[in-house]
């Protein structure tokens, strides 16, 4: 990867690194902690995941800007990333157990209105790429544009992805009433 026309070296000391550490360190988590839905554990290797890579590109030589904007799409790559490897690993999985579960493809309308903690409830029961898809939508805010650039998709199969995950989020939902 080339360095912008203009983009300089410079060194990052390690009390500066420290400095933006200790800034950055508790937005860098709450993002990642809302966007697995609560599961610390995650939250935490993602967290340690994200400065390593920093620390990593500082040590390389490369010229970065120590400020919030990198860091979070820093945090955004490595949370896609998690996202990815929990999708192969499922579907590895279902290959191994020939599990035959079907999908249901009735239409959803809208997503509906829960409360968050039913929310985070409801989303732990999708794949990993409709968890992701959907915090890249409504958490991130991102456009279907964005998203497919994110995930390396065409915005068509990210569109049909997105519709997939809001029907599972919608027949969990449904499941799961009373």
């Amino acid at each position: 990867m080339e360095a912008h026309p203009g983009a300089q070296r410079q060194a990052i000391t390690p009390d500066a690194f420290a400095a933006f550490y200790d800034g950055a360190f508790p937005d860098v988590y709450r993002y990642l902690a809302r966007a697995v839905f609560g599961d610390r554990a995650v939250a935490e290797d993602l967290t340690q995941e994200t400065f390593t890579s920093v620390v990593t590109t500082i040590r390389a030589g490369r010229p970065v800007s120590l400020t919030m904007p990198w860091i979070m799409g820093v945090a955004r790559h490595k949370l896609v990333d998690h996202y990815r490897s929990n999708a192969r690993e499922q579907r590895h999985l279902a290959l191994a157990w020939s599990s035959g579960v079907g999908r249901d493809d009735e239409q959803a309308d809208d997503l509906f209105d829960v409360d968050p903690g039913r929310l985070n409830e409801l989303m732990r029961d999708l794949s990993p790429d409709h968890r992701m898809v959907l915090v890249l939508k409504y958490l991130d805010e991102l456009s279907v544009d964005q998203i497919a650039t994110e995930i390396g998709r065409s915005v068509h199969a990210t569109e049909s992805l997105l519709a997939r995950a809001r029907r599972a989020l919608t027949h969990s939902h449904q499941e799961r009433q009373p």
